[in-house]
């Protein structure tokens, strides 16, 4: 699963996978767009070469209520 972080018009792309990721997948299904949440993991780079983080933990911090 790929999913784009964005923050201050700066943009990093995560890169989720069963292997590297340990938390419930059920999470990222609930993500909706201007939600803050808190990411730690690896960064890496894709086969295509664009920088990312392989997760292992994703916490929602807040929810947009907008």
């Amino acid at each position: 699963m790929f999913i784009d972080a964005m923050t201050d018009g700066a943009k990093i792309q995560l890169f989720v996978t069963a292997e590297f990721y340990k938390d419930d997948f059920e999470l990222l299904t609930k993500v909706k767009r201007g939600d803050i949440i808190g990411i730690v993991g690896n960064p890496g780079r894709t086969k295509t070469g664009e920088l990312s983080i392989r997760p292992t933990k994703i916490e929602s911090l807040s929810y947009c209520l907008h």
